[in-house]
């Protein structure tokens, strides 16, 4: 019935679309890679480089439902029906259980397998199928710490999410509160590429990750790629705008998406012919740089088995490198083998709280911070950000 309501919904929106530009199985630990040689290994992060990041993610979100506009068959699903969750002691990861449906990860490593580099990363694990817990997309004027975000809502877990409301698609209780404005990012004059993919929540509380498709890549929006990023923002204004609010009441876009019903593409929305050298040297705002040099990232996932999987990596420091999207891809899809993933805000932005735990850099464990902050390249330092994922006890 569900499959038949979104075929009836995706209808209903393509008049609206057409314009523009014509141009099972068991416990794993983890996967091996696959056979085309992308990364279907391990998990991670959230990008992102640069400045105060600007926005626009990845914009809807099918949950397990709804989640992507290309079904292509690869090696990837040699991965479908495989539950992988990282083991305590396993090759740098910490398990704790916070409370019953609820599992946080912390990894660490001088020289992790896949960047090669020594990387801290952590992650959430929220077991969905549990009603006792809710997720919620916060928005808060003026913009404040995740910490602060964490204590206000007295949190289970929270993490750091859109970019800048310039760039992105935000919906928070059914009232949209940016619809892309800007085809620019900022005054940098760079493309606004923030917005091809999108995080959502349903009426029922039930989260999805949605791939609508950019210049470069085709996701549900017939004939985005090949467009200009300018019409291809205006397709993905018009299809978020046609979202029900009442069916779909939180909406937050970004970019890029990493996996969509298991494909890896996050390996691809990179030109990695291009050195990370010289992507560095690139504007911060560049998707180039953004997305091929290492940083701090923030992700967001969904797993085949009604979990949702909070991550973050640190970066820009001797023991925390951060990674590409790239290596996010593949770190993630190792380690916990989403159906769905998106990279959310990253860089200085990233930060995660869980209640109960702390990263011991903070006196007395008052912000539940686990990783290490580094705005303003000043570890342990927060950014304030508009928007957050929180996990909520009903």
């Amino acid at each position: 019935m569900k499959r038949f309501q979104r075929f009836l919904y995706l209808l209903a929106i393509l008049p609206l679309l057409v314009y523009g530009c014509d141009k099972g199985g068991g416990y794993h630990h983890e996967l091996p890679p696959p056979d085309n040689g992308g990364g279907q290994e391990q998990g991670g992060g959230n990008e992102q480089g640069g400045g105060n990041e600007q926005g626009g993610g990845n914009e809807q979100g099918g949950g397990n439902e709804q989640g992507g506009g290309n079904t292509h068959s690869g090696p990837w699903d040699a991965n479908r029906g495989k539950v992988v969750r990282p083991v305590n002691g396993q090759d740098g990861w910490t398990v704790t259980n916070v409370q019953d449906g609820i599992v946080y990860y912390a990894f660490s490593s001088s020289s992790e397998t896949i960047t090669g580099a020594a990387q801290k990363a952590f992650a959430v694990d929220v077991d969905l199928n549990n009603p006792k817990y809710e997720v919620q997309i916060t928005r808060t004027s003026p913009t404040a710490y995740t910490s602060a975000v964490h204590a206000a809502h007295n949190s289970l877990a929270t993490i750091n999410a859109g970019y800048e409301a310039g760039s992105i698609y935000i919906r928070v209780d059914g009232k949209t509160y940016s619809n892309i404005p800007n085809v620019e990012i900022g005054t940098t004059g760079q493309d606004n590429w923030k917005s091809e993919g999108a995080f959502y929540i349903d009426n029922n509380g039930k989260p999805g990750i949605v791939f609508l498709g950019s210049p470069k890549r085709d996701g549900v929006v017939s004939g985005i790629k090949g467009c200009t990023y300018a019409e291809a923002v205006k397709k993905q204004r018009t299809y978020y705008d046609a979202m029900p609010k009442a069916t779909y009441p939180y909406l937050l876009s970004s970019a890029p998406s990493m996996v969509d019903d298991f494909e890896p593409i996050g390996e691809t929305f990179c030109d990695y012919t291009i050195s990370e050298t010289a992507a560095n040297k690139l504007n911060s705002e560049n998707l180039e740089h953004h997305q091929r040099v290492r940083h701090p990232r923030t992700a967001v996932a969904l797993t085949e088995d009604n979990h949702l999987i909070l991550f973050v990596v640190d970066g820009r420091r001797t023991a925390r490198k951060g990674m590409s999207c790239k290596e996010l891809t593949d770190f993630l899809i190792k380690w916990f083998n989403p159906q769905y993933a998106l990279n959310l805000d990253g860089g200085g932005s990233t930060a995660m709280c869980v209640e109960g735990l702390s990263n011991s850099q903070y006196a007395n464990g008052q912000t539940h911070i686990v990783n290490s902050p580094v705005d303003d390249s000043t570890s342990g330092k927060e950014r304030a950000r508009d928007t957050h994922i929180i996990i909520l006890e009903k």
